[in-house]
């Protein structure tokens, strides 16, 4: 299959392989291909996750926050971690 590339992208392209960082101009093609696909991968991984703890929240209604707990424990690990940057 050729690929013609939109004239704006060829200066960016031939850079790319001036400078050594591929060989040809399809290496810079397959390269940019695959980090499309690796990219939309984990968005899917990532939808099916959010989808997943949706589901999880309608089944179960879920765990309501106690933030004054969540607030406690923020301060206690911020002290700890204030002593040990004192005496280290």
């Amino acid at each position: 299959m050729n690929v013609a590339l939109p004239p704006e992208f060829m200066p960016f392209v031939d850079g790319l392989v001036a400078t050594g960082s591929y060989p040809t101009r399809d290496d810079v093609v397959r390269d940019a291909l695959a980090q499309m696909r690796d990219r939309q991968s984990k968005f899917d991984a990532l939808k099916a996750s959010i989808d997943e703890a949706v589901a999880e929240l309608d089944r179960t209604g879920g765990t309501p926050l106690d933030f004054e707990e969540i607030k406690r424990k923020g301060r206690e690990k911020l002290a700890a971690y204030q002593r040990n940057q004192d005496h280290g």
